[in-house]
């Protein structure tokens, strides 16, 4: 049976593209501005030696809680990437950055919660006052209302996106953390494995799809499967990468907020994470669809 699909590229780049950022919805600032923070070559007293199966390694600028040596060593790589871009700039030129991050591999319940963080924002929102923390709360209750008005499943995005976590927070997320561990460590951020990204972006876009479109829209995206999961699975390995060079850029007080946002506005480019910022992968893409959608006319 033949039949003509009338799904226009302009549709099939926005599904792509809203998808990709629903994952990365939590990718942005929260929280309150930790205390300057010291390295230690050793566990910090007051640690968990286990976040469940998760066991903690050593790195020369990150303590990583992971279910096995090689895939903290995937993320420390990424974190030593950021920190390597600043010392590009001549900004934090030193080896005093330790910072923690938390692993999260396939089907792993994450430790992180985003109801544990609304609250915690409104603490500190009480504390503060300031115009940004109203906007830090704001941002993540939106969040939070956009990826439940989706139908996505909240504990799957939580475990496939970069969440970064301000040190003084933790404690009140996590509770196994002493409440002195913002002295210990500079950042802190929860990451996805790469087969945990590929798991979770697929039941989070086939849902969409579902959702979105109809039969001949599926049939029409189905051989741009590998390539857009390649693309997720790329970006989200290089969103750690920006949340960990944005939260250290943020510590540098003596740029302007300008400076910051020019600085991180370059490195995502450099990532090839902006809109306009990979020409020759959006030109892939629309010669893929366009092959795709020709096929079921």
């Amino acid at each position: 049976m033949r039949y003509k699909c009338h799904l226009k590229l302009s549709r099939q780049k926005s599904l792509y593209m809203v998808c990709f950022a629903a994952l990365l919805l939590l990718s942005l600032e929260v929280g309150v501005r930790a205390a300057s923070s010291t390295s230690k070559n050793i566990a910090p007293d007051g640690w968990p030696v286990r976040l469940d199966k998760r066991k903690l390694y050593f790195f020369k600028h990150a303590f990583v809680y992971a279910g096995s040596k090689s895939e903290a060593s995937q993320v420390s790589k990424r974190i030593e990437k950021a920190i390597q871009e600043l010392h590009k700039d001549n900004i934090h030129k030193d080896d005093t950055i330790t910072g923690l991050a938390v692993v999260t591999d396939i089907k792993e319940k994450p430790l992180v919660d985003l109801q544990k963080i609304i609250e915690a924002l409104r603490q500190a929102d009480k504390q503060q006052g300031t115009e940004k923390s109203k906007k830090d709360l704001k941002s993540i209750i939106e969040a939070k209302e956009g990826i439940e008005k989706e139908g996505m499943d909240m504990d799957m995005v939580m475990s496939i996106a970069p969440v970064p976590i301000e040190p003084n927070l933790l404690p009140e997320i996590v509770n196994e953390f002493p409440k002195d561990v913002d002295k210990q460590i500079d950042f802190c951020v929860f990451v996805p494995t790469s087969r945990n990204i590929k798991y979770g972006f697929k039941k989070i876009f086939d849902a969409a799809i579902k959702k979105k479109i109809g039969l001949a829209g599926r049939i029409a995206l189905l051989p741009l499967m590998p390539f857009i999961e390649g693309k997720a699975i790329d970006g989200m390995k290089k969103s750690q990468q920006l949340v960990v060079y944005e939260r250290l850029l943020e510590k540098q007080k003596h740029l302007t907020k300008e400076q910051r946002e020019d600085k991180v506005k370059a490195y995502k480019k450099k990532l090839g994470l902006g809109d306009d910022s990979d020409p020759k992968s959006e030109r892939k893409i629309t010669n893929k669809t366009k092959e795709s959608t020709d096929t079921t006319k």
